[in-house]
């Protein structure tokens, strides 16, 4: 991850995946496996063992079946992040999917033995950092005996399932210690863990899941935790490129895999100046997803690679991570319906999965154009308005005819982390011309009436590319293109608006009786620039104005702003380190990453500093301790004045 934070855990109870689809299974063929009353019974035999091989003539590690012989593409496994469409998953070209807990393991082992499918079987471990400080004597904690036994339990259930590959015991388990270390006590519960999991069943490959690599867990790891097998990982964008380069780089010798992959994170996304994600298009996530699928199978170390995800969840949008759509507020009984519709990003796993591109491809997206204007990425400000044109730009590899639905939502953001559940926005009416009630509207070009919503408001346009039904050849493949567009109503303050008086205050008296608190800003500058200094520094005390939605200002010596960043740079991370996240202590944080705090935390006092460069104000220099942007309690920043009166 290049922004481990938020990051991307997985809850138990396979939390994520409570609205996926799960394709029925007979109950004859439950029963003829051994199924009985909600319990699976495997036979007390073993029939097969599954290994990881390293070939020191050709240097690749590969996956192993003293039955099957190499499994997946010459021994690296094509998976996916998921437990539902297995019948999709085997036609596309997937040897396994992944689970996070035991749970469904009853309810997806049947489903994978019966398509021909591998499990990576997930057995998860605690989270709180409050179950890592002791661990003086590993036997002693109540809690982890009976966590232990909850984990081998569950192994001596499932592990002559002819459909489990491996186990990963643990998923991000460092994440709320230490995202980057860990602590020895993690890495030593975890060991605990892998013995106890490997005398049960010896016969599977055991690993763990981290969230992202760095040097000191994967040092860690191998001084504490000796007995894994294989290093899984988390990674997505062009992160996980990064994987198997640095852990070489480590000398880490074992194979890896990487158990979930995809677009770039939310957390490693563009934020717009009014503080929305700004998401890829599908078809800018399609490079993504094969990037990562073809530099695994090329990289003798990888034993695995696992797309995300396998199915359909609101994480901060409704089209992230998901290769499929079960929204059926825009999937079903819509102008042009597509239940379960697949993402574009679907047909490049297949050929890199099996080799051959479908021969029904997806529509693409290549831009979006909002008043004739192309979007220079997807997010735009408008002002209220009775109709602003909208065209998407879309194309067919095979010159079909294309149709589009369009939808909007507010931009309610939920602050769940690492993949907890997330409920999914409704769909706006009153946007679309050709009925007021309708919460979506059809054409590759259409009309959106802003009129009655917030200066202010905050919304999400999501438009979905098919192709048209019309001109499909027998049954339409359900697949599509989709954009998701950050949007807000922008409004450039007028004398009867409330707080027209702070702008004009700010104008013709604040800067030039109390120039330093109004940094970025002169005598000379436009009402708009003074609005959206103010917008900024009392985020909700205005709208931002229409019209110049590129502006920042990094603070100089001399402005009260400046004063309260070096402050945090010098003292405040130094004196209490503890407050501060992990990337505020890293060698070469900035003077703009700090600003960027005070801006984000601290209402009033700076604005939105300009690009986070490695280049300091004039006459400035980084103390030893100073390093980038913090989360600092507000007493952090108060009476700044006292400690730095040379800088003010």
């Amino acid at each position: 991850f290049s922004s481990p934070g938020p990051l991307c855990t997985r809850l138990p109870c396979e939390a994520r995946f409570v609205q996926m689809t799960r394709p029925a299974v007979s109950l004859a063929l439950l029963v003829g496996l051994g199924w009985t009353a909600n319990k699976l019974a495997y036979a007390d035999v073993v029939t097969e063992r599954v290994s990881l091989e390293f070939a020191e003539v050709s240097g690749r590690w590969s996956v192993t079946s003293s039955t099957k012989g190499t499994l997946g593409a010459d021994g690296t496994i094509r998976g996916a992040g998921g437990q539902g469409y297995m019948e999709t998953a085997r036609n596309s070209g997937a040897d396994a999917l992944r689970t996070w807990g035991v749970e469904v393991l009853d309810k997806v082992l049947p489903d994978a033995e019966a398509n021909g499918l591998r499990v990576s079987a997930g057995l998860w471990m605690p989270h709180s950092a409050k179950f890592y400080k002791e661990c003086s004597d590993l036997t002693k904690d109540a809690f982890w005996r009976s966590e232990i036994d909850r984990y081998v339990t569950a192994v001596r259930r499932f592990k002559n399932s002819s459909a489990i590959l491996w186990w990963t015991v643990g998923n991000e388990e460092e994440l709320e210690v230490d995202v980057s270390a860990g602590n020895e006590c993690v890495w030593k519960r975890l060991e605990q863990a892998i013995q106890a999991v490997k005398a049960e069943d010896p016969n599977h490959p055991i690993g763990t899941v981290l969230a992202g690599v760095a040097e000191p867990k994967v040092r860690a790891i191998e001084k504490y935790s000796p007995s894994v097998e294989f290093l899984g990982v988390n990674a997505y964008g062009d992160d996980a490129l990064e994987v198997g380069p640095k852990l070489r780089k480590w000398n880490w010798t074992k194979p890896f895999a990487i158990m979930e992959f995809g677009p770039s994170g939310h957390w490693a996304s563009p934020v717009t100046e009014f503080g929305s994600y700004v998401e890829e298009s599908s078809t800018q996530k399609v490079p993504r997803y094969n990037a990562t699928c073809y530099s695994c199978a090329e990289d003798g170390q990888c034993i695995g690679s696992f797309a995300f995800v396998w199915g359909w969840k609101w994480e901060k949008t409704g089209t992230w991570y998901n290769m499929f759509n079960e929204w059926k507020d825009v999937t079903e009984n819509v102008t042009f319906d597509c239940p379960n519709c697949e993402s574009e990003v679907m047909a490049t796993l297949e050929k890199c999965w099996t080799g051959k591109a479908r021969a029904d491809l997806p529509p693409s997206i290549h831009g979006v154009e909002v008043e004739g204007e192309v979007l220079p990425d997807m997010s735009f400000t408008v002002p209220k308005k009775d109709a602003v044109t909208l065209e998407v730009n879309a194309t067919h590899p095979l010159g079909a005819d294309m149709v589009a639905i369009w939808a909007a939502t507010e931009e309610i953001v939920s602050k769940a982390i690492g993949g907890a559940h997330e409920a999914t926005n409704p769909l706006l009416t009153g946007l679309w011309e050709k009925d007021s009630k309708a919460t979506t509207t059809a054409g590759l070009s259409v009309n959106l009436n802003t009129s009655d919503l917030t200066p202010g408001g905050m919304y999400r346009l999501y438009v979905f590319v098919r192709q048209d039904p019309a001109s499909c050849k027998g049954t339409c493949h359900h697949q599509e293109a989709v954009a998701s567009l950050a949007f807000y109503i922008c409004h450039t303050a007028q004398p009867a608006d409330a707080y027209y008086g702070q702008i004009a205050y700010a104008m013709q008296t604040g800067i030039h009786a109390h120039p330093q608190t109004y940094p970025g800003v002169t005598a000379n500058s436009s009402l708009e620039e003074f609005q959206v200094l103010l917008c900024q520094k009392g985020p909700g005390s205005c709208p931002l104005p229409c019209g110049l939605r590129d502006w920042c200002a990094t603070s100089v010596p001399g402005e009260e702003c400046y004063g309260h960043v070096r402050w945090a740079m010098d003292y405040g991370l130094k004196q209490s380190p503890e407050l501060y996240p992990w990337y505020l202590k890293k060698d070469g944080a900035t003077f703009e990453a700090f600003q960027k705090f005070v801006y984000e935390k601290r209402n009033g006092i700076c604005p939105k500093p300009c690009a986070e460069g490695s280049k300091l104000p004039p006459d400035t220099t980084l103390s030893s301790s100073g390093k980038v942007g913090v989360s600092l309690p507000l007493g952090l920043l108060v009476g700044v004045s006292a400690v730095l009166p040379v800088m003010l």
